[in-house]
């Protein structure tokens, strides 16, 4: 896949590194990029579904998740993490996520989860609701694939 442009996504959430998100080695710890990526995932529903049902019996479980990392990330930094579904299959949706220096616009991370839509009373996946769907592709820019 080729990197993608910050046009390329609808939602955006700017961050600020903070000082204890460093390492020994004076960047930012490679696990605090999965922080990013988990604040950025739920403000992605949080907003796209504003109007709508919050999670009652059914939602969003992480299935997978990676990251490439692309530059060192260093205190202080301003920052933003953009997300956008590229994929829904059946019950799953392929998510993927930008890490951004905001001052240049630098891609400092890619990330790519797998969400899958779950049923947390039966313990089982079930199919992503047609609602929800259409909302997705109404707040894309680029339309996930189908």
């Amino acid at each position: 896949m080729t990197d993608p442009v910050r046009a390329d996504f609808t939602h955006g959430l700017p961050l600020t590194v903070r000082w204890g998100e460093m390492d020994a080695l004076g960047h930012v710890n490679n696990t605090v990029y999965y922080r990013y990526s988990e604040d950025g995932r739920i403000d992605y529903f949080s907003q796209l579904l504003a109007t709508g049902d919050p999670f009652h019996e059914t939602g969003p479980i992480l299935a997978e998740l990676g990251c490439q990392f692309r530059q060192q990330l260093r205190f202080p930094a301003e920052i933003e993490i953009t997300t956008r579904i590229h994929r829904i299959g059946r019950s799953s949706m392929g998510v993927q996520q930008a890490l951004w220096h905001r001052e240049g616009g630098h891609l400092v991370a890619l990330m790519e989860a797998v969400l899958v839509w779950f049923d947390y009373s039966a313990q089982t996946s079930v199919a992503v609701p047609d609602t929800l769907r259409e909302r997705i592709r109404a707040f894309e820019v680029v339309p996930p694939a189908m």
